[in-house]
């Protein structure tokens, strides 16, 4: 279930000191204590864009232009991989 309800478009998701990251070919490679996560496409472009200086509502916008998809599918992945990056200790607010 997604947290976005206590979130808003205007907050800015950053990456968590200590995450390990790897840019290879263009994916980015991401370690946590004994797990780690390749993303491709979408997911690294999200991921590339949380620089602590991004809200949310500009990397959803972010999504719409550089893969031409709907405002509104764009904000559910979003929101939805955030969440799943929140959970893994890999962003914070």
């Amino acid at each position: 279930m997604s947290n976005q309800t206590s979130r808003s478009l205007d907050d800015v998701p950053r990456r968590v000191l200590g995450t390990r990251i790897r840019l290879v070919r263009g994916d980015y490679w991401i370690g946590r204590e004994n797990e780690a996560l390749q993303l491709t496409g979408p997911a690294a472009t999200i991921f590339a864009s949380l620089d602590g200086r991004h809200s949310v509502g500009s990397v959803i916008q972010l999504l719409v232009t550089e893969y031409d998809v709907d405002p509104k599918e764009a904000a559910m992945d979003v929101w939805e991989f955030l969440d799943d990056l929140t959970r893994r200790g890999i962003v914070a607010w």
